[in-house]
């Protein structure tokens, strides 16, 4: 990806990876494929580990819910966990929005070690 910047590109990552999870591996997965830096693709994957606790939470919330309403449970308990849902995509928001900001500054959020050169040597 030579024609973008290295801005652009984590901007089309973590926009994509926000937006939807199918628009995260059509254009973020070409990033990834497609860009030299290895800071477009620590984001991507960053991003993608973020879409994955996301959807698992969403997922569990969806199951507590339909576990619910076939138990016949009152109406205001299944639209609490309706509501929930709500909460659920502000928190996304808010987390994928300062997570970017904190990845174009250069800011590490993620404890992520690299290997030493002591420690390349012991692998090979």
């Amino acid at each position: 990806m030579k024609t973008l910047s290295i801005f652009w590109q984590k901007t089309i990552v973590w926009l994509t990876g926000w937006l939807n999870t199918i628009a995260f591996f059509l254009a973020g997965g070409y990033v990834y494929l497609n860009t030299e830096s290895e800071d477009v693709k620590k984001s991507a994957k960053s991003v993608l580990g973020l879409m994955l606790i996301f959807a698992g939470i969403e997922i569990l919330r969806s199951v507590i819910y339909n576990i619910l309403s076939v138990a016949n449970v009152d109406y205001d308990t299944l639209s609490v966990i309706t509501d929930i849902s709500y909460v659920i995509t502000i928190i996304k928001s808010i987390v994928f929005v300062t997570l970017y900001i904190l990845d174009i500054k250069g800011i590490k959020f993620l404890p992520i070690k690299e290997k030493t050169i002591e420690e390349e040597k012991v692998e090979e």
